[in-house]
């Protein structure tokens, strides 16, 4: 059945002719005429300014691709570890110490990564002889203020989060010591991730602590290395700390998450573990050789003997005709007596203040005086170390106090002083 959908009724003649063109209005009004005009200025206006827009983009795209070029070698290079040029005379760290340290000894990093001339730093990436020892070696040259690892310089996110972990450490009333114990522990955690990071060409993600081969070879190394076993277990309890305090606190950028906090934490303590064997011989084996070398009782009273007779006669010397000699002398004297009596470590003599014994003279008795004194070594596990001296051994520290007091430069608050404002 056919319907009139199936037929079609429009001719051929009139599909192949085009439709009219819309007609075109010509006006005469002069208003019409002038917008023409606009219009038409308008156009060459559009098409001058779009030339322009064309060749501006071109030339802009093309400054961005070759500052893109340079903003990634840059990058590259920000993500690299850079051992910092020191100059001559910055040997040691100005707020720590006044006088040069120790001379370095020949490392890896300072006998095949020298640093370069030029203004810019050189890479610690810089590949070394075939036949010299792998640059990333974790331990370091020199020993005290004189180490090169502190001139090992990260990203400039890495060294901000290095800076807050020593603020952590340091606390907010650091002493000397403090400040000089928290650079030693910041260039420890240099050295390990230097150690972890070597070959990585991104550092600012932290992701190359996944490796935890790598983690067991750095301790290998350490182990193997010229250190003694419960110094490489220092070492390694303050990375455990410093791994801690990343776990707790994350640095900006780390793309560690928690499992991998949890493996690389978990290896190093199974590392410290494994430690324990031989730290505990060693420790064994050092008490052992300590105990065989103490003075028998006879040489102690020997020496409390001469103590009680040399330091009146050292004071009258010092009151008639001061020497620094005499001085010393007078020091050794006090400190071997105080030594025989109580055992205790020199930094406790060295660190007491004349306010903490005229404040035992204050607080003492008919049979003698309490000295404490609160910044030593172990003041944090044992508090204030002590020492119960006699009337005579008293007056002997009074007697000083009195002769220091009319001598020329000794304005000290340390007891046991030399010169300068420490002891």
């Amino acid at each position: 059945m056919i319907t009139s959908w199936d037929v079609d009724t429009v001719g051929d003649d009139v599909l192949s002719q085009p439709p009219p063109l819309s007609p075109v209005i010509k006006c005469d009004n002069p208003d019409c005429k002038e917008w023409r005009m606009d219009a038409n200025r308008m156009k060459a206006q559009r098409d001058i300014y779009a030339a322009e827009v064309k060749s501006l983009r071109c030339m802009l795209q093309q400054r961005i691709k070759r500052n893109r070029k340079r903003m990634n070698q840059r990058a590259e290079d920000q993500e690299r570890v850079f051992l910092r040029k020191r100059s001559r005379t910055e040997s040691t760290p100005k707020r720590l110490s006044k006088s040069k340290g120790p001379s370095c000894r020949k490392s890896p990093i300072a006998s095949h990564t020298p640093v370069s001339s030029s203004s810019e730093p050189a890479s610690i990436d810089t590949e070394a002889s075939s036949s010299s020892p792998p640059i990333h070696s974790p331990w370091f040259s020199g020993r005290g203020r004189g180490n090169r690892m502190r001139d090992i310089t990260f990203p400039r996110i890495m060294e901000k989060y290095l800076q807050g972990y020593r603020d952590h450490y340091e606390g907010i009333d650091p002493t000397v010591r403090l400040q000089e114990n928290a650079v030693s522990k910041i260039s420890r955690v240099k050295s390990f991730l230097s150690f972890m990071a070597h070959g990585f060409n991104r550092l600012s993600d932290w992701l190359f602590l996944r490796d935890l081969k790598r983690i067991r070879g750095w301790s290998r190394s350490l182990i193997k290395s010229s250190l003694q076993v419960t110094t490489s277990d220092f070492y390694i309890k303050n990375i455990s700390h410093f791994l801690k305090y990343m776990n707790e606190t994350p640095c900006k950028g780390s793309r560690l998450n928690q499992n991998d906090m949890i493996l690389i934490t978990r290896e190093v303590a199974a590392i410290q573990k494994s430690m324990r064997k031989k730290v505990f011989i060693h420790q064994m084996q050092v008490k052992r050789d300590k105990m065989e070398g103490l003075p028998s009782h006879k040489d102690i009273m020997a020496c409390l003997t001469a103590a009680k007779t040399r330091i009146p006669q050292l004071l009258d010397v010092m009151t008639s005709n001061p020497t620094h000699a005499t001085r010393s002398l007078l020091y050794g004297y006090m400190t071997l007596n105080w030594s025989c009596i109580y055992g205790h470590r020199p930094g406790v003599y060295s660190n007491m203040t004349n306010t903490e014994v005229l404040k035992a003279e204050i607080t003492g008795t008919a049979f003698g005086h309490l000295i404490h004194v609160s910044n030593h070594k172990t003041a944090n596990a044992f508090g204030e170390a002590q020492m119960y001296l006699t009337i005579e051994e008293f007056g002997w520290m009074k007697r000083w106090l009195e002769i220091k007091g009319t001598l020329t430069g000794t304005n000290n608050r340390y007891f046991l002083c030399i010169a300068g404002k420490n002891p």
